[in-house]
């Protein structure tokens, strides 16, 4: 398999640093995140225009410095991904090639398709809807269905297949984790955020910003999860060692 310049797939010293920039990727997306998020939203008029309702309710430094730290920490994100990836190559192959092509839609894809854009999106309405608001709701729609919503699709079909795969990858023991580890996943992560955003009311300040991390949540505890119960050097030893078994 074309392990693209990495040997030794299963070093546990690169391992765990890899999942330690991805944790600092996830807090670093999670404050971009709030940043951008952290504005009680306003009534929209339309579903493009809903995705900006707070937007007015942000300052420039908001959108700004929320767009850079996510752009920075989703770009970190994605080559941390390279550590779970390290860990299937060898004993599933097939499942890391999947996993591999859905990093490099990751990276390419996330920190400015669909981070970054967000808060220019929003700087441009707020400053369209300050000059005239029927220009400002034709912008939305534009930007929405033209410019967004494609690389949003196609970032779909780069990650799904990705996050499956990774639950397979702990579920199947094509790991040197534990099969509980398959719960350290995205989809688990996300869901205090998405409670605590309807507890505390989705379209208050606090719970938008909560509501907008969602996705930050997920990765952290991912990257959380698979740190604090990284297995010792001998289970990484052992589960060398059976898989030279199997092939030999």
């Amino acid at each position: 398999m074309n392990t693209i310049g990495i040997d030794h797939n299963l070093n546990r010293t690169r391992i765990r640093k890899l999942l330690i920039i991805g944790l600092i990727g996830s807090v670093m997306t999670g404050i971009g995140d709030f940043l951008v998020g952290y504005g009680e939203e306003t009534e929209a008029a339309g579903l493009a225009e809903s995705l900006m309702a707070s937007a007015v309710n942000l300052s420039d430094g908001q959108l700004i410095w929320g767009g850079l730290l996510g752009m920075l920490g989703l770009f970190l994100e994605g080559l941390a991904f390279f550590a779970v990836y390290r860990l299937m190559a060898d004993s599933a192959p097939g499942y890391a090639h999947i996993y591999r092509a859905g990093i490099f839609g990751y990276i390419w894809l996330a920190p400015i398709g669909c981070h970054m854009n967000v808060g220019l999106m929003n700087y441009a309405y707020k400053q369209l809807l300050a000059l005239d608001a029927g220009v400002a709701s034709r912008a939305a729609r534009v930007m929405i269905y033209t410019f967004c919503e494609p690389v949003w699709v196609l970032l779909m079909a780069f990650w799904i297949p990705m996050l499956i795969v990774q639950f397979l990858a702990f579920a199947k023991g094509f790991t040197p984790y534990p099969a509980y580890a398959k719960w350290f996943h995205l989809f688990v992560g996300m869901l205090p955020a998405l409670i605590l955003c309807a507890v505390i009311g989705p379209h208050t300040a606090l719970g938008a910003a909560i509501g907008t991390m969602f996705l930050s949540f997920g990765n952290a505890f991912t990257f959380g999860g698979l740190l604090a119960t990284l297995p010792p050097q001998d289970t990484f030893d052992a589960f060398e060692r059976k898989l030279k078994q199997k092939t030999a």
